[in-house]
């Protein structure tokens, strides 16, 4: 699977088959677009989901805080998306929707971490598995690839 595919299957919302085809071993095309990995920004949001996972069934040693994950413009797509995103493809409605429920994605994180350090651990793995958290990540994963598709012209 090429990195087309890969961002095809993503934008459809086919997160097995893009998951499967990442831990083969890559893609020999360049996922640098207007200075952003689309590959890498993909794959650290998707690595959101293991992380939180840990912390909720408390195998995790990280110390997360609500107050810094809750900001969308730390990570680095979230630097991207108020730097050159804005310059080079501020003018897409893909790129305001990717801006938009990226912020989503970083508030329902947010809440996970709080939710968890309440001790409500049951609605914390709730949010994660089927609910806020879930959607937003499917959806920020789809929309960087349809917005990585737009830029490269596909």
């Amino acid at each position: 699977m090429g990195l087309f595919d890969w961002f095809s299957a993503l934008s459809k919302g086919d997160e097995k088959t893009a998951a499967a085809n990442v831990q083969s071993g890559g893609f020999k095309e360049e996922g640098m677009v207007h200075g952003l990995d689309f590959v890498a920004a993909i794959e650290a949001h998707r690595k959101w989901k293991e992380r939180l996972a840990n912390y909720v069934d408390g195998t995790s040693a990280e110390k997360l805080d609500h107050a810094t994950i809750c900001r969308d413009d730390q990570c680095a797509l979230g630097k991207w998306i108020y730097k050159e995103g804005t310059q080079f493809v501020g003018h897409s409605p893909t790129f305001h929707q990717v801006k938009a429920k990226h912020a989503e994605f970083h508030v329902n994180a947010a809440q996970i971490v709080e939710k968890v350090q309440t001790g409500n651990k049951e609605q914390a793995a709730i949010m994660l598995h089927e609910g806020s958290f879930a959607k937003s990540s499917r959806d920020v994963q789809s929309l960087i690839s349809k917005l990585y598709m737009e830029t490269k012209g596909q």
